[in-house]
């Protein structure tokens, strides 16, 4: 029987973690709500402009786009948790207290997640229509991010907005990549790992210290998993920067005549984004943050470079089929990408 993690659990956890977001009057929230919704609007028409993906985007334009406190982001990821493990974590295969201390940490993981995330597409969302996918905004962190920053209101939306309105035209013009990612990460939970090796978890907690240090080091986690997982691992985030990458590239490429403050922007939140003290670099690592982090800075140097070598729509190729992917090797070696994707016969 289908079981997945303990949704409740895992929402009652997370809506404890989750602070408090940033005052704000009736007045203005009203104004918050209604202004995002309005600029998601518009992003569609500049992606579908900028990326040659017009009928995705047209397609993608119906997408359901909500605005959400702290607590509402926290029941959004753990519904996406939930749709991934429910056909995975069965009651044959996990016992009810591995899945109470499972549904525990991603509650709190989700609870992290809460302070930062300004918004994310959910492709596996299923709307009551049977519309797939849905953009989520989390109100209160755009509005303290938008504060920090000093940032026009008008022009700071439309940017976020442009970012999740790329991810949902990447999804409608991919409609075989849910099924994939699914795939994938199926195999990831059900790849033959190691029985529980201790040398390796050693190693592991030996390297926790290094998270409260200024050093690259690999997560800890990373190196409980087995070959098989460390290469299912590698494919995902593979695509996970790509879409990453492309979608910070599109948010950009509007230009100063859309978000007339891009110029000064972009650079302010960049600042903002290393700016943080050594526990929440801590915290950051271990909930992955800093790895998503990292997706944008690669993902985005593999996207700039097949653009201006194949341009919008030769890149396009990427949401074509699962093998026009980049391997994790060629995210590394971009010219590698780009040769083969010039000698498909499309």
């Amino acid at each position: 029987m289908s079981a997945g993690i303990n949704s409740g659990l895992a929402r009652r956890v997370g809506g404890l973690v989750a602070r408090p977001g940033p005052a704000v009057s009736h007045a203005e929230g009203i104004h918050l709500v209604a202004d995002l919704r309005h600029q998601v609007g518009k992003a569609f028409g500049y992606v579908s402009e900028i990326t040659d993906l017009e009928q995705a985007a047209a397609q993608a334009a119906s997408t359901q786009t909500v605005v959400v406190d702290r607590r509402g982001l926290v029941r959004s990821l753990i519904a996406t948790v939930q749709s991934l493990t429910a056909p995975i974590w069965t009651d044959e295969d996990m016992s009810w207290l591995a899945r109470q201390i499972a549904s525990g940490q991603i509650g709190g993981l989700t609870g992290v997640l809460a302070y930062r995330v300004l918004g994310h597409y959910d492709p596996f969302h299923v709307g009551p229509a049977g519309q797939p996918g849905r953009i989520v905004l989390t109100a209160p962190n755009i509005l303290r991010f938008e504060r920090e920053l000093d940032a026009d209101p008008t022009d700071f939306h439309l940017w976020v907005a442009l970012h999740e309105a790329t991810h949902a035209v990447q999804f409608a013009a991919a409609p075989w990549l849910v099924g994939w990612m699914r795939g994938r990460f199926a195999a990831l939970i059900d790849a033959d790992a190691e029985p529980a090796n201790p040398k390796r978890a050693l190693a592991a907690v030996k390297k926790l210290p290094e998270l409260f240090a200024d050093q690259g080091s690999p997560l800890p986690a990373a190196q409980l998993l087995s070959p098989e997982q460390s290469r299912l691992l590698a494919q995902l985030a593979a695509a996970m920067s790509v879409l990453e990458g492309h979608a910070d590239v599109i948010m950009d490429a509007v230009g100063p005549k859309i978000v007339k403050t891009l110029e000064q922007l972009r650079p302010r939140f960049e600042a903002r984004r290393v700016a943080r003290g050594r526990f929440e670099r801590a915290v950051r690592r271990l909930a992955g943050i800093e790895a998503k982090t990292a997706q944008y800075v690669q993902g985005a140097a593999f996207v700039r470079a097949g653009l201006a070598a194949l341009g919008h729509e030769g890149f396009n190729a990427v949401f074509e089929a699962p093998s026009n992917l980049p391997t994790a090797a060629e995210m590394d070696d971009p010219p590698a990408w780009i040769e083969r994707i010039r000698g498909l016969d499309r």
